[in-house]
């Protein structure tokens, strides 16, 4: 029977075993499901929200949502149709390419569909466009066409890693190391930083990523047996423990990527956006740091090629690039600009001039410019500017200076219309013009060791005039003398450029071009406490017959302008020669002012009445000039002159330093205050005993009672007299309580815990006594019990969670 039992089951035949990684099953366990490349995309375009302050504008995000989503399609479409992990990435980037050719090419495909050899060299133009973009504009820029394209390209290969590292390879936390990139970049180059509304945002992303990650690794291990076995429907994996232990492990991670680097040098407040700006710039302020224009002027002077470099129509007059208003001692420069797209765009509209009062007569015309082989970042304009029209691109204005910044591209062959006032500036108007406002407080700066013979040698100029008008007209006479030649050929022994030791060597062999005088009488201005800055533009160049001005590349210029309240800003012209003519009408000498001769001696000291100050208006602060009596005295800081980030980092340093020891003391008031009948008292006392126990290293065995750990206590630290005492009255107190809350008085406990706190405190070594007053243990149940209720309030929210799933289950 056996035998032909046997015999009736047929033998399987052999199979050939099938590939691992071609098996359903098998192709399953890789792919997974869809959240994992959802949570993938989800962090990279939430991490992008990092880069917001590195533009002007937000008009680069779409773009890269858009390659996020063409990158994860990809991905996903090789690892489904393909069994091999190689695939997946090569998908992934050939998706990435196709949406750059398409979205940034697509004129040049066929249809509009096809990429072709001249959309891809399209595209290679843009990003090479953008290279230069980038390595000439600082941070933040505005948003061309080739930065565009590097951003957006390069945010789709950030999603191509995290899709490999988390997706395909399920290695989720290796995913954070591309994610970091997103948060870097901003943090070096931006001046804000990262606000903390997008690292948060970021990091809660970046913490989805890891949890769906372990919700697919669980569900991977099969079913748990929680549910009701009467509805297997709703049985399914148990992940909450898991998604408990993930948040409360990613709330901590936060909270020390939000606190370590405040207390890290190298790292300050607008890291993470506490010095302001904000997403995109969009309707936010933002800071421009920009690029010094004058550093190339004099090399542009001394080219054989007078191009043409724009033309303009109207009255002939200067056209101003940029105003530098910060003199650091090596050079001027412009202040970074304090801009706004939705306030500060010139076609809008811009301010009225600062300073420039409604009675001065003025008139409005305008003037039609075209601009062929400029390239910068500033935009020629007369001043002051009341409007721009038919510009292309956005351009920006800082309303104190009145710089004009393009926020995408630079000026080479554009076309636009500038409005602005033609302002008749008078001598009565000038020379009584009133003190300058504080707001002009920061145009009177200068450096602490800034050669004095500048400041001798304005003081001997001026010393026969009365006012801050005249001084100038002095200055711009001395000068414009036959003592100063104009020359683009320095002497090879004085620096060339706008420095202080170029102004020095300037004033000793009066020999220079437009900088150096612009540069010196700016300067000199200061010392006499008149706010001065220095222009750069163009002269007005010239006309032909037309009608039309003629600007050449040798019609670069300089010259500085002089604030006078009522006047606002007004130009004056010190270069004697070049490209300059006639100096304006409003400079020429009138009567009530003062010139010197050109025998004037620019190194005489000044006398008694000129070193006592001349312009009460218009007196400079006493730290511009190493006034003595300022504290600095000769030439040095105040010593209570602080740095303010350095102190306020210290003081941060000291703050989080001194948390425990405030701490410990919050939570003694607070204890005693909140005791107050015998029972509370004693309970108090007990708590407060035990906790200067643990502060001071004792460890108190829960295990005994009061009576006999207080006899262990007073024979281990060897305690007697008074201290002993109190720790008698101490337990007695504790016993009477316990037993009979209802007692009557039971003496002075909190007296008593100070004198067993002052013993313990005197049997310390001086490490002891200054670990338990600054550094106590017993806060540790503080941030232990904080960071419970903490996780508590994560449970509610699990549980809410689980509560939502259940009711969606059942309804399904």
């Amino acid at each position: 029977m056996a035998s032909s039992a046997s015999a009736a089951v047929p033998r399987a035949a052999p199979t050939k075993p099938r590939s691992t990684a071609s098996t359903p099953l098998a192709r399953r366990a890789m792919t997974g499901s869809v959240r994992m490349p959802l949570a993938a995309a989800f962090a990279t375009a939430a991490s992008a929200v990092c880069l917001g302050p590195v533009f002007l504008t937000g008009a680069w995000f779409l773009p890269t949502i858009g390659a996020v989503l063409a990158v994860g399609i990809g991905a996903e479409l090789a690892r489904r149709l393909s069994g091999s992990r190689l695939t997946a990435p090569v998908g992934g980037l050939a998706a990435l390419v196709l949406y750059l050719l398409l979205h940034y090419a697509h004129d040049q495909a066929l249809f509009g569909l096809v990429p072709t050899t001249g959309s891809l060299e399209r595209l290679v133009t843009l990003v090479r466009h953008g290279r230069t973009d980038i390595n000439r504009y600082a941070a933040p820029v505005g948003v061309s066409p080739g930065i565009e394209v590097l951003t957006v390209g390069g945010v789709g290969l950030v999603a191509l890693l995290v899709d490999t590292f988390a997706v395909t390879w399920r290695r989720a936390a290796l995913a954070g190391l591309p994610l970091l990139v997103l948060y870097t970049v901003p943090t070096a180059v931006a001046p804000t930083g990262v606000g903390w509304v997008a690292f948060l945002i970021a990091g809660a992303a970046f913490l989805t990523l890891l949890l769906t990650e372990a919700r697919e690794r669980v569900s991977r291990w099969g079913r748990s047996m929680r549910g009701n076995a009467a509805r297997p429907a709703t049985l399914s994996a148990d992940t909450a423990p898991l998604a408990q232990v993930g948040r409360r492990v990613g709330a901590a991670a936060l909270g020390l990527a939000l606190a370590v680097p405040t207390v890290l040098p190298g790292l300050s407040a607008h890291t993470f956006g506490l010095g302001g700006g904000g997403f995109g710039r969009g309707g936010g302020s933002g800071t421009v740091t920009v690029v010094n224009p004058i550093l190339q002027l004099g090399r542009n002077l001394r080219q054989g090629q007078n191009t043409v470099v724009l033309t303009y129509t109207g009255k002939a007059t200067y056209l101003r690039s940029v105003g530098l208003d910060e003199f650091t001692g090596a050079s001027w420069r412009p202040s970074d600009l304090k801009v706004s797209r939705s306030r500060n765009d010139v076609e809008k509209g811009l301010v009225r001039a600062p300073g420039l009062g409604l009675s001065v007569p003025s008139k409005r015309s305008a003037r039609e410019i075209k601009i062929f082989d400029l390239e910068q970042q500033w935009l020629p304009l007369p001043y002051p500017t009341t409007r721009v029209r038919d510009i292309p691109g956005t351009w920006l204005y800082d309303k104190s200076t009145f710089n004009v910044f393009g926020d995408n591209s630079s000026t080479r062959r554009i076309g636009y219309r500038a409005v602005s006032l033609d302002v008749d500036f008078t001598p009565d108007l000038l020379r009584t013009a009133g003190p300058a406002p504080a707001s002009m407080r920061r145009y009177l700066a200068l450096p602490t060791d800034l050669d004095e013979v500048i400041a001798t040698t304005a003081r001997e100029i001026t010393r026969r005039t009365s006012s801050g008008y005249d001084a100038a007209l002095a200055l711009q006479a001395w000068l414009r003398s036959p003592a100063f030649t104009y020359s683009l050929t320095l002497d090879p022994a004085v620096a060339d450029g706008d420095g202080a030791a170029a102004i020095t060597g300037f004033l000793a062999t009066k020999r220079g071009y437009c900088v150096q005088f612009a540069s010196a009488m700016a300067v000199m201005a200061r010392t006499l406490g008149i706010p001065a800055r220095v222009a750069v533009g163009f002269a007005a160049g010239t006309s032909d017959r037309k009608g039309n001005h003629i600007v050449r590349t040798h019609d670069l210029h300089a010259w500085p302008e002089l604030y006078f309240e009522g006047a606002g800003w007004v130009p004056f012209e010190p270069t004697p020669g070049g490209p300059t003519s006639a100096p304006p009408p409003w400079t020429n000498p009138a009567p009530g002012s003062v010139v010197p001769s050109s025998s004037a001696s620019a190194n005489a000291s000044p006398s008694a009445s000129s070193s006592a100050g001349l312009f009460p208006n218009q007196r400079p602060p006493r730290d511009s000039l190493n006034d003595p009596a300022a504290g600095g005295g000769g030439g040095s800081r105040s010593p209570l002159h602080l740095p303010l980030v350095p102190t306020l980092a210290v003081l941060g340093v000291l703050l989080l330093l001194s948390m425990p020891a405030l701490t410990r003391i919050a939570v003694r008031r607070l204890r005693w205050r909140d005791a107050r009948s015998p029972a509370e008292q004693a309970r108090t006392a007990w708590v407060e005993l035990q906790d200067t126990l643990v502060d001071h290293g004792y460890d108190w065995d829960p295990s005994l009672t009061p009576r006999r750990g207080g006899a262990v206590l007073v024979e281990s630290r060897r305690l007697g007299g008074p201290a002993a005492k109190a720790i008698g009255r101490l337990t007695t107190a504790v016993e009477r309580t316990r037993y009979a809350p209802d007692t009557g008085a039971i003496g002075d406990l909190r007296g008593d815990v100070e004198l067993v706190r002052s013993a313990l405190a005197a049997g310390a070594s001086r490490w002891g006594r200054a670990r338990a007053r600054l550094l106590p243990r017993s806060t540790r149940s503080v941030s232990a019990r904080i960071s419970e209720r903490f996780a508590d309030g994560l449970d509610g929210v699990d549980r809410a969670a689980a509560r939502v799933t259940r009711v969606r289950v059942r309804r399904t």
